[in-house]
This record gives C-alpha cells, structure tokens and sequence, in this order.
C-alpha cells in the first residue's frame, strides 16, 4: 500500500482508465475540431458555448491553483521583512509609472475595439461574436449583425466578468490592463527569482518595469499584457510541477496551457512545452502521472480549434493588405526581420523598446548556449526553473520565427511592435541568468541592477512621458468622443468614416458612410421623424496644395443631396478631421427600390 492507503494494482488500473480515456478525448477533439463540424457548426458552438467552456476552464484553473495554494513559489527561503517591503516598493513603483504616463487610450486602432465589443456581447449575451451594428429599442441597446471574429477571447472574457461585477463601462477594459501590470512584474521577480535569488527577481522586475512597450499596454485594452502574464504564469507552474510532480501539480499546469493558448493567437504554440514538461515530470518522478483534469485539457481546447476553422475558411478576417497575398510566407521574414533589428537596437524616442535589454538580453542567450554546450544537463537534474525556462525559450523562439513569417509584423511598426513581447522575457530571464551565472566571480546581478535603474530613470521615464509610439489614428477617434459627448445629450446617430465600434461601444448607433449611400432613404424618414436628435457625419481632408488647401478623401465624400452643416474641424498632421451634422436628405440621393424596378 502507498501512503493513501491504496493498492498498487488499484493506482495502476486508475492510471490506465485515465490514459484511455485521455486518448479517446483526444480523438474526439481532433475529430470536432478539424473533421466532423463544418464552418458554419463551427461558428455556432464557439458564438453560442465559448463563454461556457472558457467559464469551465478558469473555475478549474482556479480550483487546481487552490489545491498547491503555499507551494508554488519555490523558493528556499522566505524574503525578510525588508526584502519585502523593497519587491513591493520596485513593483509598485514601476506599476505607478506604467498606468500614470499615460491616459487609459486604446493604442491599436481597431484591434482593442474588437475585444472590447467582445467583453461587450460576452456580458450582455454571453456570446463570442463582435457587434457590427447596434440600435435601441424600447430604451434598451441591442447588439444585432454580430460574428465570430479571429482573436483568442480569453481577455474578453475577464473584461466581461469585471463588467458582471461593477456593470458595464468602457473604463472596465482599461482597468483590467492596469490590473494585470503589477501582477506581470509579481510573477516575474518570482520567476526571476527561482532562476537565481532575490536579487535576480528585482533585476528581472527592472528590465521588464522599464520596458516601454510593456508600460504602453498597463493603460490599453489590448491582449498582449495577459499573454505575458500567462506566459509567466505556465513556466511557473512548470518549474512547481518539475519540483515536485504529483497530479495536483500537472492539472494547475496543463489548465494553465489551455489559458494561455486563448491569450494570443500564437500562443497555442505553448502546447509542444507542455508536453515536454509533463513527460519531463514524469520521468523524474519514474511513474505516469495523468490527474483527471487532464482527461478534460483536450476537448477545452475545442473552441480554439475551431475558431482556426473558421478564420481559415474566411479570408475577410484576415485584413490583408494590397501588398499581402497570403497571412503567412517565408517572403515577409527578410523585411520583418530588418524591421526587428530597427526596433530592437532603436535609440529614437518614437519606438517602445529597450535596448539595454536587448543588448543584455542577446548577451544573456549566447552565455546560455555556451554553458549548455559545455554542461549538457540531463532532464531529470536539471534545477526545475531553469528546465521549465528552457522548455518554454523552444516555443518563444518558435513563437518570434512564426511572426516573422507574418504578413503584418515587423516590429518598428509601432502597432507591430506588441508581437515582441515574448521575446523580451526571453531577454529578461536571459540577463538573469548569466549574472547568476557571474556572481561567483564578480557582483553581476547588483551592477545590472544599478545599470537597469539608471537606464530606467535616464532613458525609461522620458518615453513613457511623451508616449508618441501611442498616438496612431486614436487621437482623431478621441477627439471625435469627446467633441460628441460634449454635446447636449439625446439620442443621435453616427455616420463615420472609420470604425464604428467607438460609438457602438458607448451604446450610440453608428454606421460607415459606405452604408449610409445605401440606406439614405431611411436616413430621410430618421430626419423626417426625428427618432434621432441629430445625425452626425465623420469626415476627412487630405492637403492638395502647398497653400494649406484641403479637399475631402473620395471614399468620404457623400452624394450631392446629403445637406451638412459644418460643426467642427481639427487639425492632425498634414490631415483635417471634420464633424458636420445632417441637415437634409434630397430624394435625388435616394437609392431606387430594386423591387420597384422590377
């Protein structure tokens, strides 16, 4: 009998039910996923069930992380008080500087209003599906016209449970962000601090704080910080389950994958370190270990496979440019590479990068290989962080050559430059370890530390303070917001020539002006019934002459017969953002009823 009181024979047979009716779920899943559903099924039960699964998913997450509640952190030795109080001060400090350097804004144009219609139709509904239209009826703003979109909805989701929690605000998607900002730094100094000591987690808390690209997202509503942090998150509970491999352990572990592969589009990547870490734990633990959470893993990542399903068979999804044929190709990977090595070793201002820790991070790698070619530890020795490190270094790096072979990616795009992030934990856990390493001969880790906080305090502060790489399109989207929302309140319709989700997601209706050319008789009765308080139009001028002259961009120009009244101009660049309000529709713009034709 073991210490449960089990028979062996017993434990095995237990094991063996698992392994078998793991691999049936795997079967069924692949089936699902890849075979028996077609894309319009598929689209069903992601639309219809994705918020269940992905509820499923997180309340075993959750129940697994509170069965090793006490033991995940590995450390030898509990941080004195001081130490404490020094780690809260770094990563608070760091935090603050983050979330105070700039407004809570959307950085990327449209991509951060996609997850927050998401978080919007999640809340309302409890639907995976992204508004394109939406209209009041008996004083209650409905949703209509929605789909399935390509982001992982993992974000979306939590957004959606602090709108369950607080009701629904805009605010509630930022707030998220600026949550998750102190946490990333938190598992990143316990992260850091496990490849070395407690100093190694303060020079990892360092490189990361003083990232800007990483402060730029505190304050956004993208997905790119909980990636991070459920990155960290995995080779944290990796290098526990290494430590000490038992089913509790494997289960916290393999649910954590399965978040993180909803983080981020690549991130499913995740799963081939997954299954080195759990075949690693196995074979230091010399027996199979399969919790039955496990038994589960396969068919909660249906949801993913089939959202790919669907994006694949739906090439308007995909947002190519003209130049783009395809989402992926070995063609992109020379530009996009170049575009890495300008963001990388940047020195302008106008990019959020790090090139201390890009330098420290490259020098940190090649120390690691050099010790890995002269040491060739065994996975079954290997101190469990550093394993866990190097499982998940395999998928990053994976990870880094899928985006370069990305249409749109080249990281001294200032939209582009999210995708990085990745890469810079390698950098940042990199640095960490050859100062480890170092420390035996010279003070590696407190020189870093001192470089970093001077770097932090020279170089760090006065990017986060003017903040251009943020301003790309949004401010013109912000101006708009604000002028509207400082008008007399009442209901009105928006015609606009970029996105609507902005309004849509403020509950006004709005529609883009290609639209409104073809609804311009119902435009017409809205004006002749006054269900709205006013109708506003959205447009932009492009300069025609070295004199300051302006005309209308052709795709926002309006037929002859829509009366505006000019309300609003603003400057943005070489560029005019022009707000007017419709005054009339002619019968002569009205579109000819096709059946009248007939």
């Amino acid at each position: 009998m073991n210490r449960t009181g089990a028979q062996p024979s017993s434990l095995l047979h237990r094991v063996e039910t698992r392994l078998v009716l793991f691999g049936f779920a795997g079967v069924l899943a692949v089936w699902l996923g890849f075979i028996g559903l077609p894309v319009p099924a598929a689209q069903a039960v992601v639309k219809h069930g994705g918020y269940y699964v992905m509820l499923l998913t997180c309340g075993l997450f959750l129940h697994a992380l509170w069965r090793i509640r006490g033991g995940w952190a590995g450390a030898t030795e509990p941080l004195t008080r001081r130490q404490r109080w020094v780690v809260a001060a770094v990563i608070g400090l760091f935090s603050l500087l983050a979330v105070a350097a700039e407004p809570f804004r959307s950085k990327i144009l449209n991509d951060e209003f996609v997850l927050q219609s998401t978080a919007y139709n999640l809340h309302y509904f409890r639907e995976v599906a992204t508004m394109v239209r939406g209209y009041e009826v008996q004083g209650v703003f409905l949703s209509i016209d929605n789909y399935l979109d390509k982001r992982p909805y993992l974000y979306p989701f939590l957004v959606s449970l602090m709108h369950d929690l607080t009701g629904y605000r805009v605010l509630n998607a930022y707030l998220v962000n600026a949550l998750l900002m102190p946490v990333t730094l938190f598992l990143a100094f316990v992260f850091g601090r496990q490849l070395s000591h407690w100093r190694g987690g303060l020079l990892a808390v360092g490189l990361l704080g003083s990232l800007p690209l990483l402060g730029q997202n505190a304050t956004g509503s993208g997905m790119e910080l909980l990636n991070t942090a459920m990155i960290l998150a995995g080779m944290l509970l990796a290098a526990g389950f290494l430590r000490a491999p038992d089913e509790d352990r494997l289960a916290a572990f393999l649910l954590g994958v399965v978040l993180l592969a909803q983080a981020r589009y690549e991130s499913a990547l995740y799963a081939a370190p997954a299954a080195l870490v759990a075949a690693a734990g196995c074979w230091r633990a010399r027996r199979i270990i399969r919790p039955w959470q496990a038994v589960a893993v396969p068919l909660l990542l249906l949801p993913v496979a089939l959202q790919n399903k669907v994006i694949a068979h739906s090439p308007l999804l995909w947002e190519l440019t003209d130049q783009a044929s395809s989402r992926f190709s070995f063609d992109y990977f020379p530009k996009n590479l170049r575009g890495a090595g300008n963001f990388l070793f940047n020195t302008n201002p106008r990019l959020a990068n790090s090139a201390l820790l890009t330098l420290l991070g490259l020098a940190g790698l090649a120390w690691i290989i050099w010790r890995l070619a002269r040491t060739r530890p065994r996975p079954d020795t290997a101190e469990p962080a550093r394993l866990a490190f190097f499982c998940f270094s395999l998928a990053i790096l994976a990870n880094t050559l899928l985006v370069f072979c990305y249409y749109w990616s080249s990281f001294d795009d200032a939209m582009a430059a999210r995708f990085s992030l990745p890469l810079h934990l390698l950098f940042a856990f990199g640095t960490v370890l050859m100062a480890a390493g170092l420390d035996r001969r010279w003070p590696a880790t407190p020189v870093l530390l001192v470089l970093t906080v001077a770097f932090a305090c020279g170089v760090s502060t006065t990017r986060f303070s003017s903040h251009l790489y943020s301003h790309l399109g949004i401010d013109e989207i912000e101006w708009t917001l604000r002028y509207v929302n400082a008008r007399p309140p009442g209901p009105r319709l928006i015609l606009t020539n970029r996105t609507s989700l902005p309004w849509l997601l403020q509950k006004t209706p709005a529609i883009l002006l290609d639209r409104s050319k073809l609804v311009a008789g119902r435009l017409q009765e809205q004006l002749r019934e006054h269900n709205f308080a006013e109708i506003l139009v959205l447009q932009s001028l492009r300069p025609t002459s070295p004199e300051g002259w302006h005309e209308l961009i052709m795709d926002d120009r309006l037929p002859a017969g829509f009366h505006l009244e000019q309300l609003a101009e603003k400057r943005f660049g070489t560029k005019l953002v022009r707000i007017s309000r419709l005054v009339a529709v002619d019968d002569s713009a009205v579109p000819p009823d096709p059946k009248a034709l007939q």
